[in-house]
C-alpha cells in the first residue's frame, strides 16, 4: 500500500503543470573565457592616452545601406498566406509590384534632385574660386572686423556663421573663447577677416574687472585696431535678466564716436525673444549713443538678420591688398582650429572649474605622405584629481572627447585626422 501512495504521489507531481518553467529553451553558453581587451589608457599609473588610430570612425564611403525589406522575399509570403488562410489573395503580387515600382520612381527622383543641387552648389563653388583667383592684387579690397561684447553674447557663432566654417570654439559654459580667434571670408574681389575676442566684462566703476585674465587685458588693448568693431549681447537675457555689467559695456563703447573705426551694435539671439515687439524697446533704449553707425537685430546661431550685417561690411572694405589665402587654410589657421575643436568638445563633457584651470597645449603637428595630418596634444592638470576626472574609467572621458573631435576635425579638413590626446599632471 505504501508504495501504491508513493507512485501516485510521484505521478500526480509529474502531471501538475509548471508554471515557473521557461517555455524556451535556455540558452547554452560558451564556458571558454573571454580574451582580454587592450586599453590604451592607465588610470593608474602614467599618462592617461587617447590614440585616434585605435578606434574604427566609419567613413561615408565604407557604409553598407540596408535595405527596407530585410531580406524578405515576396514569394514566401504569398506561400504563407495561402497556407494560413486557406486562399490566395488575387491581385496582391500584381500591386504590390506596382507600389515597388512607384517607389523606385520615388527613390529616382529623390537622388537626381539631390545630384542636380549638389552640382549646382558646386559650380558656384567653382565660379567664387575662379573669381578670387582672378582678382588682381590692384583690385583687392578688405576689412578687419572686431567682435566683442560679454561672455556668452554668441560672438563665436556669428564668427563660425560669418566665415562658413568652425573656427572658434561654441559652449554654453562663459569664457569659451580664451584667446583672439581669426576667421577669413572671402566674396568677389572682398576679404573680411573676423577677430572673436575673448569675453569683456566692467566692474561698478566703469573699469575692466581685476580678476579677468591677460589675454582679457589684451583684448580691451586692441579694440581700437580693427577699422569695424561690432558690438554684440545677448537680447532675450537683457530682457528677461537684465545685466548693469553689460549695459554698461554697451554704454562705453557707443558713448563717443570713433573718426577711424566703424561700430555697430548687434542684438544677438533674436530668435529666442516670443514677443517681437519687446526688440523695438530695447532698439529705443540704446538708439541715442553717437558711436553706433548701425543696429542690427541677428541670429547667430540660425543666421537671421546675418545677411543685411555681410552686405554692409562688404561696402566698408577698403582698398588693400588681402593678408590671407582665400582658396586654402594657413598651418596657423588649421592648428587654431584643432585646439579650438578639442576644447569645444573638452567644455561639452567636463564641468564646473576643471576645464578653466587646464592648461592646453598643441604638441606636435605633422603633415603625412599619405595628405592626413597627425595632431597630438596634451592635457596638462595641476592635481591628480583632476587627471583622474578628465581621463575617466578606463579612459572613457578622454576616449570619447578624443572621438568626438577627431570625427569634426576630418570633417573639417577634408582629409584623415590622426589625433593622439594625453593627460599629464603638472
Amino acid at each position: 500500500m505504501k508504495s501504491l501512495r508513493v507512485l501516485r504521489a510521484l505521478s500526480s507531481q509529474f502531471s501538475r503543470p509548471h508554471f515557473n518553467a521557461p517555455l524556451i529553451p535556455p540558452r547554452f553558453y560558451s564556458a571558454q573565457l573571454e580574451k582580454e581587451t587592450q586599453v590604451a589608457f592607465d588610470d593608474e599609473n602614467g599618462d592617461g592616452v587617447f590614440d585616434s588610430t585605435q578606434f574604427e570612425i566609419p567613413s561615408l564611403g565604407n557604409v553598407e545601406k540596408v535595405g527596407q525589406d530585410g531580406g524578405w522575399d515576396e514569394r514566401y509570403r504569398e506561400r504563407a498566406e495561402e497556407k494560413l488562410f486557406g486562399k490566395k489573395v488575387e491581385g496582391r503580387s500584381v500591386s504590390r509590384a506596382v507600389e515597388r515600382e512607384e517607389e523606385k520612381r520615388r527613390r529616382a527622383a529623390v537622388l537626381a534632385r539631390a545630384l542636380l543641387e549638389s552640382v549646382m552648389e558646386k559650380g558656384e563653388e567653382v565660379e567664387e574660386e575662379v573669381d578670387c583667383l582672378s582678382v588682381k592684387e590692384e583690385d583687392q579690397k578688405s576689412l578687419s572686423v572686431g567682435i566683442i561684447g560679454a561672455p556668452n553674447a554668441g560672438k563665436s557663432a556669428l564668427t563660425n556663421f560669418m566665415v562658413g566654417t568652425k573656427v572658434a570654439a561654441v559652449s554654453r559654459k562663459t569664457h569659451t573663447t580664451t584667446h583672439e580667434v581669426l576667421g577669413v571670408m572671402t566674396k568677389g574681389n572682398t576679404q573680411i577677416c573676423f577677430f572673436d575676442t575673448p569675453g569683456l566684462t566692467l566692474n561698478r566703476g566703469g573699469y575692466p574687472s581685476k580678476d579677468i585674465k591677460v589675454r582679457v587685458e589684451c583684448a580691451w588693448s586692441a579694440i581700437d585696431l580693427y577699422d569695424v568693431l561690432i558690438v554684440i549681447f545677448d537680447v532675450h537675457r537683457h530682457l528677461t535678466r537684465p545685466d548693469t555689467r553689460v549695459v554698461r559695456l554697451i554704454n562705453r563703447m557707443g558713448s563717443d564716436a570713433n573718426p577711424k573705426q566703424k561700430r555697430i551694435l548687434c542684438m544677438n539671439k533674436v530668435d529666442l525673444v516670443e514677443k517681437k515687439k519687446d526688440l523695438l524697446k530695447v532698439a529705443e533704449q540704446f538708439k541715442e549713443l553717437p558711436g553706433y553707425e548701425k543696429y542690427y537685430m541677428i541670429s547667430g546661431l540660425k543666421g537671421s538678420g546675418v545677411k543685411d550685417l555681410t552686405q554692409f561690411l562688404m561696402e566698408q572694405a577698403v582698398r588693400r591688398p588681402w593678408d590671407e589665402d582665400p582658396l586654402a587654410l594657413s598651418e596657423e589657421v588649421m592648428k587654431n582650429i584643432s585646439l579650438e575643436v578639442v576644447r569645444e568638445r573638452l567644455l561639452d563633457h567636463i564641468h564646473q572649474e576643471i576645464p578653466y584651470s587646464i592648461d592646453h597645449r598643441l604638441v606636435d603637428w605633422k603633415e603625412l605622405r599619405d595628405g592626413s595630418i597627425r595632431i597630438e596634444q596634451h592635457f596638462v592638470t595641476p592635481k591628480l584629481s583632476q587627471r583622474k576626472i578628465l581621463v575617466g574609467k578606463n579612459g572613457s572621458k578622454i576616449g570619447r572627447i578624443g572621438v568626438e573631435a577627431n570625427e569634426e576635425l576630418r570633417s573639417i579638413f577634408k582629409r584623415n585626422v590622426h589625433l593622439f590626446l594625453q593627460v599629464r599632471l603638472k
